[in-house]
């Protein structure tokens, strides 16, 4: 295993057996810094070049905040540059090729909330508070979660959440699908761990491809998303992944993919 502790003690990602743990680790609540934003976006691109990573995993640092947001103290003294770059770390992480999990605990919120959005998949614990309460200072979410809501809920259900900058709980977070699985404290991390097994198993190629798929679809007129679809398929048709599944398939075992 190794560990690397990013500057301001911000951040600690550690990389064992193909997962990246990457820490919010400003405990209690883990507010996020601008100058931790800057350092995420360092991350994400070292994790993009690392050939030994294969799935990423975000999560907060003790028990009471995955994140309960960003650092407002500093809000009132940055620059426009400052605000102009402000959701472009948080829109790296959406960007991975590899898959990304966010384990929840606890407050969620701002940009906290638009971190774990950013994510390919969410697990939360029971206990779990997400919501983007920016109106309640005067101003509105600007990393991705106001955009994200919206197409999410769609604009009828997001008027509601955004302008009361409510609080949703894990349950009804998940009816709206902005996590996937609640799962009891002490199982939460097993549980992710056993998901990304799972993606490890997975063809690295396959698994880029559908995500760049995703993104380009979510907005595209249907007749171009299938259009999408049929090129997709077609590139990973000559793959070695490709054939490799299908022989694995027919010879009745797991198949052994390389990536290429």
């Amino acid at each position: 295993m190794s560990e690397k502790t990013y500057s301001g003690g911000g951040w600690v990602v550690r990389v064992s057996n193909g997962v990246a743990e990457v820490v919010i680790n400003r405990p209690p609540l883990n507010i996020i810094t601008l100058e931790m934003r800057r350092d995420l976006a360092k991350i994400i691109n070292e994790l993009e070049l690392d050939s030994n990573v294969r799935v990423v995993i975000f999560e907060g640092s003790g028990e009471r905040a995955f994140s309960a947001g960003g650092d407002v103290t500093e809000f009132l003294n940055t620059e426009p540059s400052d605000l102009i770059d402000w959701g472009k770390s948080v829109e790296l992480i959406e960007g991975l090729s590899k898959p990304t999990i966010a384990l929840l605990r606890g407050y969620v919120l701002g940009a906290g909330t638009e971190l774990a959005l950013a994510c390919d998949i969410r697990v939360a614990t029971p206990d779990v508070e997400i919501g983007l309460p920016e109106i309640r200072l005067g101003m509105v979410p600007a990393s991705g979660g106001l955009t994200k809501i919206v197409k999410a809920l769609g604009p009828l259900r997001a008027r509601y959440y955004l302008l009361l900058g409510r609080r949703i709980k894990a349950e009804e977070a998940l009816q709206l699908g902005l996590i996937h699985e609640i799962v009891e404290p002490g199982k939460v991390r097993d549980r992710v761990m056993e998901i990304a097994k799972d993606l490890m198993s997975l063809s690295p190629l396959a698994l880029k491809a559908l995500k760049q798929a995703i993104r380009l679809i979510q907005d595209a007129p249907s007749e171009v998303g299938y259009d999408i679809e049929r090129k997709t398929f077609a590139l990973l048709r000559y793959s070695q992944d490709f054939r490799e599944g299908i022989t694995a398939f027919k010879e009745k075992r797991q198949p052994r993919f390389q990536g290429l």
